[in-house]
């Protein structure tokens, strides 16, 4: 067995957090940093600020979430189903409309029941490619929150490369967090809960900012993956070498790495993210073990959670539209 190590705590202190019923205090400000009685047994977490998982111990997070920016790319008028064999999705018989119109229905949840108990300045960037007026409208009645501020954009440059450039452009104006989204993933409503305060937990322990990807992709699993485990809210963590193109990092990595960055648009990649890659050799870069966000792709995820139920569960349906195809169980 592997040697232990414990966090030794004198008998006379362990007497009196016995005495007064308390978890712990702050050894550097003598603050009480127990549980609320409510949530005795659970772990805690408050945003920048601190977070007690008990089994681990305190934590008082240093690395402080300022604003989250989302730049989600969208091309409502590519073909899926009937685009080629080779891409045909998960899912049948639904048209991309029905696919974006999903997967920003489960963000708007995830974003909503964050919101609901922290505050934070979220916006939404919506890069379209190739969208019109009336689909943008029904995005827009989605987001019917005020505390969500919504950016259209269209993108310079037709096609998925000049969508994801444009990206990257717009990014130059956000403050903080970054989360890059592609319009076939589809979330968890703890999604971005779980997602900002393992940012804040782990690049307070690693000391210095870090990439997060929400989905556990089933190329993980394909090979001998080496990796370390990290404790986020609720999730177990693990370091990986490569993800896709839904990810989040800090305004600081964006601007160190933007050359890199912006390669995966300007010049042809095999694959497709490897300058992403190559940063991910320097760089901390985790994602849960547990998928917080399901690729719609050719491939099943890999994750055993019911991802179907999700679908079923926010699939769009508008009445006298033409946005809406009629769904088929899958075969």
């Amino acid at each position: 067995m592997f040697p232990r190590k414990y966090k030794k705590i004198s008998s006379f202190k362990r007497f009196v957090l016995k005495m007064l019923n308390l978890y712990a205090l702050d050894k550097e400000t003598l603050n009480v940093v127990n549980p609320a009685y409510e949530n005795l047994g659970k772990n805690v977490f408050k945003l920048n600020d601190k977070s007690i998982i008990l089994s681990n111990g305190y934590l008082k997070l240093d690395r402080n979430i300022e604003s989250l920016d989302i730049f989600y790319r969208y091309a409502p008028n590519n073909l899926m189903w009937n685009s080629s064999k080779r891409w045909k999705r998960i899912v049948p018989d639904i048209t991309k409309k029905d696919l974006i119109l999903t997967s920003i229905n489960t963000l708007n949840k995830s974003i909503v029941k964050f919101l609901k108990k922290n505050e934070l300045k979220v916006t939404i960037n919506m890069i379209s490619d190739g969208s019109e007026k009336n689909f943008d409208d029904y995005i827009l009645k989605i987001f019917q929150n005020s505390e969500i501020k919504i950016n259209f954009f269209k993108s310079k440059i037709k096609g998925n490369k000049g969508s994801y450039l444009e990206c990257c452009d717009q990014s130059i104006e956000a403050k903080d967090l970054i989360f890059f989204i592609e319009d076939d993933y589809i979330f968890e409503e703890n999604c971005i809960e779980e997602m900002i305060f393992t940012y804040s937990r782990l690049s307070t322990l690693f000391k210095k900012d870090i990439f997060l990807c929400p989905s556990d992709y089933p190329f993980y699993y394909d090979s001998s993956y080496l990796t370390s485990l990290y404790l986020g809210k609720n999730f177990r963590w693990r370091t990986v070498k490569e993800t896709l193109l839904t990810f989040m990092m800090s305004k600081e990595l964006f601007q160190k790495y933007n050359k890199n960055i912006r390669l995966i648009g300007e010049q042809l990649n095999d694959p497709f993210e490897k300058p992403l890659h190559e940063i991910f050799k320097k760089e901390p870069c985790l994602a849960p073990v547990k998928s917080l966000s399901f690729h719609i792709s050719k491939d099943y995820p890999a994750s055993t959670e019911d991802w179907m139920s999700l679908w079923e569960n926010n699939f769009l349906s508008y009445n006298n539209s033409n946005l809406s195809s009629n769904h088929s169980q899958q075969k």
